[in-house]
C-alpha cells in the first residue's frame, strides 16, 4: 500500500508540475521567450559560446571558426576559449576541455587532458591514465556518461576506463562539480559528459586527418621500434544546415614495456612467539617479486552520426560509438614467497613491521621463475537516437534512448606458470629497507640455474574474468522558457535504464594441475622447455636495492606440452588421478568457466525531476536553478552456491591447501532503495567580470557493482585464509553537499578562480572482517557493510592567464594553473587502524597543475607538470590491507608547427621526467610496489580542409 501511494504521489507531482509548465506562463510572464535562450542544452549540443565574445562564431572556408575580437583563433586559445565560455555560462559549478580543431582534442588521452581541469587527478595504467579522480573521490564515484548517456564498461566495478576512448572523436568533455535536477545521479565527486562532435558543429564539406609514430621506452631513451596512430575525420551537412553527416575512424598501436617490483601484500597478525614470547603480531610481506611486461596495446574506433532537420522545428540526431582496446600483455618474473614456517629468527620493529629474518636451509621457500598473460580485448559500442522537437518558440520536447554493450572475453587464454629451484642448503637473508626502497633477499642461490627446475604452479585462465555489461536507457525531457518576471524556464524529465553485468573466470577443472604438480615435486629438464637466462636490467631504477638483474625463462606452451607427458606425470604421487584427469580435459590444462566465479548483476533505474530557473536583471544579474529529483533502483544478485566439503593442506606446498566443492545450487540475493535528491544553484554577477556562484544539494553513488554479487571466494593459504563474499542489500553512499566560490574574468581566456566545497556523506561501504572456522580451518571473513559516515571538504584556486600585453613575440605566452586541497576526517592512520577498524575515503590528497603554453604564428607549445600528493588507493588492497599510493608528479611536452592553413607538424612527449609509482600499506616501512614505464614520444602529421 505504501508502495502505491508513493508512485500515485510521484504521478501526481509529475503532473502537476507538467500543467504548470503549460499553463503556469501566465500567472508570472507578459510574454514567452524561446526556449533556446536559456535552460540546459541536449547532451549532444556544441558547447554554449560567451556572450562577452564578439562574433564567437563566423565562417571561414566553409568551416565554423572562433574569433575573439574579429580576429579568428585555432589550436590552444580556441580550446581555451571554448572551455572558459562554458564554465562562465553556466548556472552551476563547471569545468572542461575543449577540442582545439575538428579530430585534434589537446591531448593523446582524454582523462590526460581532463586532469588540467581543477579537482580533477588520474589514476595510470601501463603508461597512461585510464582513470580519473574528482575532487578527492575514487573512479567509483564520478559518473562518466557519452552524449549524456552511460556507456557500458568492460570492467569489474563502476569505473570508467577513458583509455578505450580515442580523444580524436571528443569534441567536449565537461566535469559538472555541483549537480542539477536534470543530471543524472551516480557521481557525489561530480559527473564528466564526454561529448562527440556532431554533423551541425560544422558547415558544408570537412575533413581532418592525421598520422604519427608513437615510439614507447622504458629506458627514457627512443626504442628501436616504432608503431602507428593514425586518425580521419570526413562529413558533410548542407547550406541550410537541414542534413549533414560525420564520420571518424582511428587506428593506434603501441608496444610498451612496464617494470614492477611486487610484495603482493604485507600479511599483518603472524604469530613468530615460537622465536620470541613477545612475537604475537609481526607483519611480513607476502613475497617480493619483479617482473618485466612487454603489451602490444591497439586501439581501434569508428564513430559515425547524422544529424537531419525534416520540418522546421524538428531536429533528429542519430550517433554511434565502436570501440575496440587490445592488451595483448605477457610478463615474465622472478619471486621468492614467504612461507612463515621455515623463518628462524625475526627482528620486528616498533610498529610490528619486520625488519629482517632469516630462513632455515630446508628449501621452503624457492627461486620462483614466473609467466603469465592476462590478455584483454576489451569492445565498447554505444548507439543512440535524440529527437528534439521545438513544438513553439518557448517550447521543446526531447527523447534520447541509446543501448550500450561493453565486453572483454580473454579469460581463457590466460595462463600463470612457475617453475623453481628449492634454495636448499642456504640460508636467504631478508631485509627491509625502510620507507624510500623495497626489501631484497640476500643468500639466495643462483637465478640463472637452469640445471634443477621443478614445476610449481599450472594454471590456465585464472587471471581475470569475462565480462558483459549491457545497458538500455531513455529519457524524456519537456522545457518551457519565459521572458518577463521572475521565472524563466520550466523543466521536467522522466528516464529508465536497465543494466545487467555478467562475470565469470576460466579455470582449469578443479585447479587439477596445480593440486598435483605445485609443490616443486617434478623435475622439468631445460631442454624440454627451451629454458634459458634472461636480462632484466636495473628493475624500476633500483627500488629493491640488489634485486636480481637475470632469472630463467622458458618457453609456457613447451612447458603445457611437457607437463602433459608421462615423463612428467609419472613423477608425481598420484599419477593415475592426474591421468585421468588429464584425459577427461581432453588431454591438457584447458580452462573452462569456473561456476564458483559466476555472477550477474541486473539493476533496474528509474527517475523523475522537476526543476525551475529563475533570474533578475539590474546592475547585478542573477540566476537560480532549483529543483528535485527522484531515483528508484532494483538489483538482484545471481550466483551459484558452491559448498565446500574438504580441505587439505598440500602436502608437497604447506604455504597452499586443497579444497573439495560440493554440489551447485543457484542463489540470488535482491537490494531496493529510492531517493529524493534535491538542488539549488545560485550564480551572481557582481561585476560584468566578476561571478559569485553558491550551491547546496544532495547525490548519491551507487554501491559497487563487485561489492553486490552474491559470490563467494575463497584463499586456502593456511597462513592467510580469507572467505570474502558480496552483500545485495548495500544502499547508495549519500552525500549532502554545499558549494562557494568567486571568478574573475581578465579577458575571454584569462581568469582567476577559487571554488570551495563541503560534503557530508553517509552509507560509506565498509569491509568488516571476522574470524569464521569452516571444516576445522580458521579463515578472515570479510564483507561489505553501509556503516560509516565521513565529511570531505576542500578548496580549488585557479589562474589562467594569457600574457597579449607583453612585447612582441612574447605576446603569445599564457599560463594555466590550478591546485586542489581536499581533506577527510576520515583518512587511514596507524591509530585509526589500530583502534577505528578499516575505514577511509579512497582517492582523497591534494592535486595540482601547471601548465606553460605559447602561440604565436605557426607555432604552438606546451608543457605541463601533473602532480598528485598521496592518496589512499583501496581501502583493502592485497592482503587486505589499506594501500597507498606516494605523490606523482610528471612532465608532459607538446608542440606543433602550421606550415600553411592546411597542415602542420606536431610533437608530442609524455612522462619526460621517468617518473615512477610507488606504493606502501599503512606504514612507511611497508613499501609494497613499484613500478617504471618510461617515457612516450609522438611524432606525425595533421591536415584538414
Amino acid at each position: 500500500m505504501q508502495r502505491k501511494l508513493l508512485a500515485l504521489s510521484v504521478r501526481n507531482a509529475l503532473a502537476g508540475m507538467l500543467g504548470i509548465c503549460f499553463i503556469g506562463g501566465s500567472i508570472a510572464h507578459a510574454q514567452e521567450a524561446p526556449s533556446s535562450t536559456q535552460g540546459p542544452a541536449p547532451a549532444t549540443a556544441a558547447p554554449a559560446q560567451d556572450g562577452n565574445a564578439q562574433d564567437a562564431k563566423s565562417q571561414k572556408d566553409g568551416k565554423a571558426v572562433t574569433e575573439l575580437n574579429g580576429v579568428a583563433v585555432t589550436g590552444q586559445l580556441q580550446s581555451l576559449f571554448l572551455s572558459q565560455s562554458t564554465k562562465r555560462d553556466a548556472v552551476n559549478t563547471v569545468d572542461s576541455v575543449s577540442a582545439e580543431e575538428a579530430g585534434k582534442f589537446p591531448d593523446q588521452n582524454v582523462a590526460d587532458a581532463l586532469q588540467r581541469v581543477p579537482g580533477v587527478s588520474v589514476n595510470r595504467s601501463g603508461g597512461e591514465s585510464n582513470q580519473i579522480t574528482v575532487r578527492g573521490f575514487g573512479p567509483n564515484f564520478v559518473n562518466v556518461l557519452l552524449n549524456g548517456r552511460t556507456m557500458a564498461t568492460a570492467a569489474t566495478d563502476r569505473a570508467f576506463d577513458f583509455d578505450v576512448l580515442p580523444s580524436e572523436v571528443i569534441q567536449q568533455a565537461v566535469v559538472q562539480k555541483t549537480s542539477t535536477p536534470d543530471l543524472e545521479e551516480g557521481g557525489i565527486g561530480g559527473t564528466v559528459n564526454v561529448i562527440t562532435a556532431r554533423p551541425f558543429d560544422f558547415n558544408g564539406f570537412h575533413a581532418a586527418g592525421s598520422a604519427a609514430g608513437v615510439n614507447d621506452s622504458i629506458d627514457g631513451g627512443f626504442a628501436s621500434k616504432t608503431t602507428p596512430k593514425v586518425s580521419g575525420l570526413i562529413g558533410n551537412t548542407n547550406k541550410d544546415h537541414t542534413f549533414g553527416w560525420l564520420a571518424s575512424v582511428v587506428y593506434y598501436k603501441r608496444d610498451h614495456v612496464e617494470q614492477s617490483i611486487d610484495t603482493l601484500g604485507w600479511l599483518t597478525n603472524q604469530n613468530f612467539s615460537r622465536i620470541n614470547p613477545a612475537y604475537t603480531s609481526v607483519a611480513l610481506p607476502q613475497t617480493l617479486q619483479g617482473q618485466v611486461i612487454n603489451e602490444t596495446r591497439t586501439r581501434k574506433s569508428f564513430n559515425g552520426a547524422i544529424d537531419w532537420a525534416p520540418v522546421e522545428g524538428v531536429t533528429v540526431k542519430l550517433d554511434g560509438l565502436f570501440s575496440e582496446y587490445k592488451i595483448d600483455s605477457k610478463y615474465n618474473a622472478f619471486g621468492a614467497f614467504t612461507n612463515t614456517g621455515i623463518i628462524q629468527s625475526i627482528t620486528p620493529g616498533a610498529n610490528g613491521t619486520a625488519q629482517q629474518f632469516v630462513l632455515d636451509q630446508s628449501g621452503g621457500m624457492s627461486n620462483d621463475y614466473a609467466m603469465q598473460s592476462n590478455p584483454r580485448d576489451a569492445f565498447n559500442e554505444q548507439i543512440g537516437g535524440h529527437i528534439n522537437w521545438q513544438i513553439d518558440p518557448s517550447l521543446q520536447v526531447d527523447w534520447d534512448s541509446a543501448v550500450s554493450r561493453a565486453w572483454n572475453k580473454e579469460s581463457q587464454n590466460g595462463y600463470f606458470v612457475v617453475l623453481g629451484t628449492r634454495n636448499i642448503g642456504v640460508n636467504p637473508v631478508w631485509t627491509n629497507n625502510g620507507g624510500d626502497h623495497l626489501p631484497t633477499y640476500t643468500g639466495l642461490l643462483p637465478t640463472t640455474d637452469t640445471s634443477t627446475l621443478h614445476a610449481h604452479v599450472t594454471n590456465q585462465g585464472t587471471q581475470s574474468p569475462n565480462v558483459s555489461d549491457k545497458i538500455f536507457e531513455n529519457q524524456l525531457h519537456l522545457g518551457k522558457s519565459f521572458i518577463d518576471g521572475v521565472l524563466s524556464r520550466l523543466d521536467f524529465g522522466v528516464s529508465n535504464s536497465n543494466r545487467t553485468k555478467t562475470e565469470v573466470t576460466y579455470n582449469t577443472p578443479n585447479s587439477f594441475g596445480c593440486a598435483e604438480y605445485c609443490g616443486y615435486v617434478a623435475t622439468v629438464p631445460a631442454d624440454a622447455v627451451g629454458a634459458h637466462g634472461y636480462h632484466a636490467g636495473n628493475l624500476v631504477g633500483g627500488a629493491a636495492p640488489g634485486f636480481p638483474r637475470d632469472w630463467v625463462v622458458y618457453d609456457v606452451n613447451k612447458l603445457f606440452a611437457y607437463l602433459a607427458t608421462p615423463a612428467a606425470y609419472n613423477q608425481l604421487p598420484n599419477a593415475d588421478a592426474f591421468k585421468a584427469q588429464l584425459d577427461a580435459n581432453g588431454g591438457g590444462f584447458t580452462a573452462h568457466p569456473d561456476p564458483n566465479t559466476y555472477s550477474m548483476i541486473k539493476e533496474r533505474i528509474s527517475s523523475a525531476y522537476g526543476m525551475a530557473t529563475l533570474e533578475g536583471d539590474g546592475d547585478m544579474p542573477w540566476t537560480l536553478n532549483a529543483g528535485i529529483r527522484y531515483t528508484k533502483t532494483n538489483t538482484t544478485s545471481y550466483a551459484y552456491s558452491v559448498p565446500i566439503v574438504g580441505i587439505a593442506v598440500n602436502p608437497n606446498d604447506p604455504t597452499n591447501a586443497i579444497p573439495t566443492y560440493g554440489a551447485l545450487s543457484p542463489i540470488s540475493q535482491n537490494g531496493k532503495y529510492h531517493e529524493w535528491l534535491p538542488s539549488a544553484n545560485f550564480k551572481l554577477n557582481l561585476r560584468d567580470d566578476l561571478v559569485f556562484r553558491a550551491a547546496a544539494y544532495k547525490t548519491l553513488t551507487r554501491p559497487d557493482l563487485s561489492n553486490l554479487a552474491a559470490s563467494v571466494s575463497y584463499n586456502f593459504r593456511p597462513q592467510d585464509q580469507t572467505i570474502t563474499r558480496g552483500n545485495a542489500a548495500l544502499k547508495p553512499y549519500i552525500s549532502k553537499n554545499y558549494d562557494a566560490g568567486v571568478e574573475w574574468y581578465f579577458n575571454e581566456t584569462s581568469y582567476a578562480a577559487m571554488n570551495l566545497f563541503y560534503k557530508k556523506v553517509s552509507n560509506f561501504s565498509t569491509l568488516i572482517t571476522t574470524n569464521a572456522t569452516l571444516l576445522g580451518f580458521p579463515f578472515q571473513l570479510t564483507e561489505p557493510v553501509n556503516l560509516n559516515t565521513a565529511t570531505i571538504k576542500g578548496a580549488e584556486l585557479t589562474f589562467n592567464y594569457q600574457f597579449t600585453k607583453l612585447p612582441a613575440p612574447f605576446d603569445g605566452l599564457g599560463v594555466a594553473t590550478n591546485y586542489t586541497y581536499v581533506t577527510s576526517d576520515a583518512s587511514i592512520s596507524a591509530d585509526k587502524i589500530a583502534n577505528a577498524g578499516k575505514f577511509a575515503v579512497p582517492g582523497i590528497g591534494n592535486s595540482s597543475n601547471v601548465s606553460l603554453y605559447y602561440q604565436k604564428g605557426p607555432i604552438e607549445f606546451r608543457a605541463a607538470y601533473n602532480w598528485r600528493a598521496k592518496y589512499l588507493a583501496s581501502i583493502a588492497g592485497n592482503q587486505s590491507q589499506p594501500t597507498s599510493v606516494k605523490a606523482y608528479g610528471q612532465v608532459d611536452l607538446s608542440a606543433s608547427y602550421k606550415l600553411n592553413d592546411h597542415v602542420s607538424l606536431f610533437m608530442d612527449a609524455s612522462n619526460l621526467n621517468n617518473e615512477k609509482i610507488y606504493q606502501y600499506q599503512v606504514f612507511d616501512d611497508r613499501q609494497s610496489y613499484a613500478e617504471a614505464n618510461g617515457r612516450t614520444f609522438f611524432l606525425g602529421v595533421r591536415a584538414s580542409l
